[in-house]
């Protein structure tokens, strides 16, 4: 049977009717074969919605964003803005039930936690923005809580988190460099690309530089609304651009953000810079805005050392503002290059997210190199999520410093996808139309020893680029072949072929061997008899992802 709508309840024109009003609109507003717009029958142009009446704060919640604590696993920040005094502002929270509505929760099942600070921000736009922040204790590890905030009558909707496990456990991150601007317009749809390729991340991390005015309340709450409900159920880490500065540390960072006070301890650096250990990887965050001021730059250098020596965390991810290594313009940031540098170095940090330069860019320090896809060292990347471009430079700053760069591009809006694993970080870098752009696999086992290997392509996966140190060597003599950017334990086939040899014909086999658990592949064998003297000759590496052949080597007479 088809289904119908009484004519007294039917909520839209037929598409017969619709049609027929079209036409008589249409020719209302064609005279003499002349169109006319609204302004020809007195209708002014629309004027521009007050940023005033858009982003002013009323008793409902809005800006709701996670912040996580020391302790993940078990407590929980939530902040939010709305019009309510301290004595009102409270949070509601249960263990996550399969409904809600008409399904009320059982007795004793909601907990209500009154806020633990308020903190109230005047605005250029004619009013004082209050916000409130709870913490959630005593939580259970590895489970999902849901969640609402308000004053006890205006709430906002219920939302959903799930705490941190207890130790290790697989998990997903995103990175953003500066959104800064277009956060209106062009930086929600990267986001919201961001969260439908990763919609369990438990972590987002925004490398500074979020707005363009520091003490702009229209621009933070362009930025809030960017996100939406993303940042109700995602933790946020976030560190200070310059943008975030003027004159001082932006009025809105720490009312919003009340990051964990395990930093230096200058009053300064207060939840600019801090570090969570959230499921096996620290997060540090450091404040790169204070290179002139070198007290600071010392405490935060000193504090750096003492965090990442002592760190009982397999995975170490740093993020700041001021790249290392720059890639626009004539930047460039010794400061922060000399003093934290040879400290990431030093500590085997896997992963530096920074920003500033609104472009693309990775890479390494030049003696990590292994070979032309993979190399053992620290990752430097630098990234853009917003619609401001610069220009890249030669990569000077780079090369000039010791360093090489592997990937980079301009003009690009990105957001970064991170997937941590037992003995692998997955990055990948995609363009906000969801393109991939840029990607590469981190393998460390339990000794602390990686290889950073290339995405493989059908073109880094042939030719020639397995090493060797030979270059002459004799029958019944010792020929050393490494390669590498192999599945851990995969089998190799290790064939000696003649360069004169037919396409297709492998060659001579000499054994099948297994790469390591990094990816490795590391074997020595003698030439045998029967090898033809005077002959060139290639070591042939075959296996399921690669074919690749070492450099000419020639066999004396």
């Amino acid at each position: 049977m088809t289904p119908t709508l009484n004519d007294n309840k039917r909520p839209w024109i037929t598409g017969s009717r619709r049609a027929k009003l079209a036409a008589v609109g249409a020719a209302a507003l064609i005279v003499g074969g002349f169109a006319f717009g609204p302004s020809a029958f007195g209708d002014a142009a629309p004027t521009k919605f007050p940023a005033a009446e858009i982003h002013k704060p009323s008793p409902m919640p809005d800006r709701v964003i996670l912040t996580p604590t020391t302790t993940p696993a078990t407590s929980q920040k939530v902040t939010w803005r709305a019009e309510a005094s301290s004595e009102w502002a409270q949070a509601q929270i249960l263990e996550a039930p399969k409904a809600l509505g008409d399904v009320a929760p059982a007795a004793g099942a909601v907990t209500t936690v009154n806020a633990s600070a308020n903190s109230s921000v005047n605005t250029s736009l004619g009013y004082a923005s209050s916000y409130h922040t709870v913490e959630f204790s005593g939580l259970k590890p590895n489970t999902r809580y849901t969640y609402r905030v308000g004053d006890g009558t205006n709430w906002n909707e219920w939302s959903d988190f799930t705490t941190a496990a207890e130790g290790f456990s697989p998990f997903s991150f995103i990175y953003y460099g500066d959104a800064q601007n277009y956060i209106d317009s062009a930086v929600p749809r990267v986001f919201r690309q961001a969260f439908a390729d990763r919609p369990e991340a438990k972590m987002i991390v925004n490398a500074g530089d979020l707005i363009d005015s520091a003490n702009s309340d229209e621009q933070w709450g362009q930025w809030f609304k960017a996100d939406g409900f993303i940042n109700q159920q995602v933790n946020n880490i976030s560190i200070p651009g310059n943008h975030e500065y003027s004159g001082g540390l932006s009025g809105f960072w720490r009312p919003q953000f009340p990051y964990p006070d395990n930093g230096p301890g200058n009053a300064e650096l207060k939840q600019t810079t801090y570090y969570v250990d959230y499921q096996g990887v620290r997060f540090i965050g450091l404040d790169s805005n204070v290179q002139s001021v070198p007290a600071l730059m010392a405490s935060q250098t000193a504090w750096l050392d003492g965090v990442l020596k002592d760190n009982p965390n397999k995975w170490t991810v740093v993020t700041f503002h001021h790249p290392v290594y720059s890639n626009t313009s004539t930047r460039n940031n010794p400061q922060v290059r000399d003093q934290w540098g040879p400290l990431l170095e030093k500590y085997g940090v896997d992963l530096v997210l920074q920003g500033h330069d609104h472009s693309y860019a990775r890479g390494n320090v030049a003696t990590t190199r292994k070979s032309s896809t993979v190399h053992n060292g620290v990752v430097y990347v630098v990234s853009v999520s917003g619609g401001k471009m610069y220009e890249l430079n030669g990569g000077e700053n780079w090369t000039g410093n010791g360093a090489e760069l592997s990937s980079r591009s301009e003009n690009i809006q990105l957001y970064q996808m991170i997937d941590v694993e037992g003995d692998s970080i997955r990055f990948e870098a995609r363009s906000a139309n969801g393109e991939h752009q840029d990607g590469f696999l981190i393998r460390k086992n339990d000794a602390g020893v990686r290889t950073v290997n290339e995405f493989r392509t059908p073109e880094n996966s042939t030719g020639e680029r397995a090493l060797t140190a030979q270059k002459t060597v004799a029958v019944g003599e010792k020929i050393g072949v490494k390669a590498y950017n192999y599945d851990p334990n995969e089998t190799v086939s290790v064939y000696l072929r003649s360069t004169t040899l037919g396409e297709g014909k492998p060659g001579v086999l000499i054994a099948s061997k297994k790469a390591d658990e990094l990816g490795q592949f590391n074997y020595t064998f003698t030439v045998p008899e029967g090898t033809k003297k005077g002959s060139t000759q290639v070591v042939y590496l075959v296996s399921e992802n690669q074919k690749i052949t070492t450099p000419a080597i020639t066999i004396s007479k």
